[in-house]
């Protein structure tokens, strides 16, 4: 058996030390506030939960948007997957975030729709261009909600350069002429698709990907909406933190599986919380309403999958003496 590599060995001995450092530093944490943090559960139980349950039930539409996504991706690829599937597989695969590693989402949602009968180098590629399309927006779109919050000095006008700068640099342009010249000196026959990729295929990703986003803030707003932890903030500055640190930091994040504790932390900062604590708990409560969306989520996706397959296994009718 081959060894992994060493920054391989490097990455997990830092994530299992990260997790168990978060781990050991929360009990802690709130042992020394538990005061502060006894206000905050009645603040919990006195929420406005019409907000919360609004919260919950939206957050299943993030599913399906995830899914047009990778449905724009492909045709733009040659396949013609159903978006019905796209969805049941992404609904499936919702448990694999919570494995500490960036990718296994992805790589559960490929397998699914290999066995779909879609072909795996495009597949795979539009997981690798969801990642990196992903990035890109929602550093833009954090940008442009700071901008317009006015956190950000200059107003809108130089988060609107960072943010075409940013979409820009991972355009077919620029990242898809170096991604197809690694393709061809490394012989990489799936990433050889990319060089094919036009500006109108790029921005309907780009919109896709968009829509992804400012939907995911509204579910987020929403949610804090039903605190009055968060009243003193503006919608437009919850979103931008929301999106610059859940959609970029998160992904940048690789000894942090779906960025816990650096969420808690950097929306805090960004929003120049009086009390980060209570703000970190908060976003980990929404952690929790995913946790619950995915659950459920993931187990109508599987028995709707394992009644389809018995379906399709019963028995068939014979027609006129001929062959089944």
């Amino acid at each position: 058996m081959t060894e992994r590599p060493w920054p391989r060995r490097l990455l997990r001995w830092l994530r299992i030390t990260y997790l168990a450092l978060l781990a050991a530093a929360l009990p802690v944490l709130v042992v020394a506030r538990r005061h502060d943090v006894a206000d905050l559960l009645r603040d919990f139980a006195g929420a406005r939960h019409v907000l919360v349950a609004a919260s919950f039930i939206t957050g299943f539409v993030l599913i399906a948007l995830s899914a047009y996504f990778w449905l724009v991706s492909l045709r733009i690829l040659g396949q013609r997957p159903r978006f019905a599937d796209l969805t049941a597989t992404a609904a499936r695969s919702l448990p694999a975030r919570y494995v500490p590693l960036m990718v296994t989402f992805a790589i559960s949602r490929v397998a699914l729709m290999q066995r779909r009968g879609v072909a795996a180098g495009p597949l795979a590629l539009t997981a690798a261009l969801e990642m990196a399309v992903s990035l890109a927006v929602s550093v833009a779109c954090g940008l442009m909600l700071l901008g317009w919050a006015g956190d950000l000095p200059g107003g809108l006008a130089i988060p609107m350069i960072a943010a075409v700068g940013v979409i820009v640099a991972a355009s077919p342009s620029v990242a898809g002429r170096v991604v197809a010249a690694v393709a061809r000196r490394r012989r990489l026959e799936s990433l050889t698709p990319v060089s094919g990729f036009t500006w109108s295929g790029y921005l309907h990703m780009i919109a896709a990907s968009g829509c992804y986003w400012i939907s995911a803030a509204a579910v987020f707003c929403l949610y804090m909406r039903a605190f009055e932890a968060a009243d003193d903030f503006a919608t437009a500055r919850l979103a931008g933190a929301f999106v610059l640190t859940w959609g970029g930091l998160r992904f940048l994040s690789v000894i942090a599986p779906q960025g816990i504790g650096v969420v808690e932390v950097s929306v805090p900062s960004l929003l120049g919380a009086a009390d980060p604590l209570a703000i970190g708990l908060l976003i980990f409560g929404f952690r929790i309403v995913l946790l619950l969306r995915d659950l459920l989520a993931a187990a109508a996706a599987e028995f709707l999958a394992a009644r389809g397959s018995t379906v399709r296994a019963g028995p068939q009718p014979l027609g006129n003496g001929a062959e089944p």
